[in-house]
């Protein structure tokens, strides 16, 4: 007996010894360094026993990456500052690091740009995570109806959702319409016999999608601050006025372009911009060719762009 209690001790003595030997996988590291371009923010890791990435970038947007290559962010609002807090994993366990990010005050111009280190532009598109507002031509644009979240794609225009309006520091401007044509009022295509592929369904917008169409070349652009903007309306077809609206932000285009909705008008209000969003008033007119009062604003359409990822 004496002899089996001290084989076991040897024994426990091994497996303790063993244990005390074995290898100790160490938990992940990471350092996070950053470069601020306006709103985008470029995160760059130096990381040791690591393999998955869980990154909260504080303004409620997430990641999880298997690479510590850097990743990028672009942030909803200027002159705030967030937390982030990444979550690294390993082998040895996970080890959680933080940094905070301060997003610089930004012009208008700096904001639907980029500036000048965005050197292709600043590429925006219409968003199908938010609908579309239609208003009357008055001057507090009285909503007449709201259409839900992806409109676009239950009335089988779902095309304008690819189609992409970029925004240079220098006042260029290029379409690229990925989808081959124009989101575009259809009373305005019939008028100007543009090809277009009417919607699926009728609707009080009143829009289709005209193609093919080709963008101008060398579109240039204006911001304008504080503008009484005059815009002629029939909301009847039949009488005419001209309403203003006073201090008012716009962009207007060169040689017949648009944001969004090609129609009669080259300028619209911009109703607010944010470094990834963007909401504007585009002025459309159904009016039919022989009406008198043709190509005069019968609506406004809200439109809500979000900056292209």
């Amino acid at each position: 007996m004496k002899k089996y209690f001290k084989l076991v001790g040897l024994l426990s003595l091994g497996i303790i010894f063993f244990e005390a030997c074995k290898p100790v996988t160490p938990l992940p590291t990471a350092t996070i360094s950053l470069s601020v371009a306006n709103n985008v923010v470029t995160f760059n890791l130096s990381t040791t026993n690591s393999s998955a990435y869980k990154w909260n970038f504080g303004d409620g947007d997430s990641a999880i990456v298997y690479s510590s290559a850097a990743i990028t962010h672009a942030y909803p609002k200027d002159g705030t500052t967030y937390k982030v807090s990444l979550l690294v994993l390993g082998p040895g366990g996970e080890r959680t690091t933080s940094a905070t990010v301060t997003i610089p005050t930004m012009t208008q111009m700096d904001m639907l740009t980029g500036g000048s280190s965005f050197v292709n532009g600043k590429a925006w598109r219409i968003s199908a995570s938010y609908g579309i507002s239609l208003a009357a031509p008055d001057s507090i644009m009285t909503v007449v109806d709201n259409f839900q979240s992806g409109i676009l794609s239950s009335l089988q225009l779902s095309l304008a959702y690819t189609d992409q309006f970029i925004f240079f520091s220098n006042g260029g401007y290029t379409i690229n319409n990925l989808g081959g044509g124009a989101l575009a009022g259809l009373a305005y295509c019939t008028a100007n016999n543009i090809t277009n592929v009417p919607p699926q369904l009728t609707d009080s917008m009143a829009l289709t999608y005209a193609t093919p169409y080709t963008p101008p070349a060398s579109l240039t652009f204006l911001l304008n601050n504080s503008k009484n903007l005059i815009v002629a309306s029939s909301p009847d077809g039949i009488s005419s006025t001209r309403v203003t609206y006073k201090n008012v932000n716009t962009l207007s285009f060169s040689d017949r372009g648009f944001l969004g909705i090609m129609d009669y008008m080259s300028e619209c209000i911009v109703l607010q911009l944010a470094p990834t969003l963007m909401k504007v008033a585009v002025f459309v007119s159904d009016l039919p060719a022989q009406s008198p009062q043709i190509g005069k604003a019968t609506g406004v359409l809200v439109v809500t762009l979000e900056v292209v990822p």
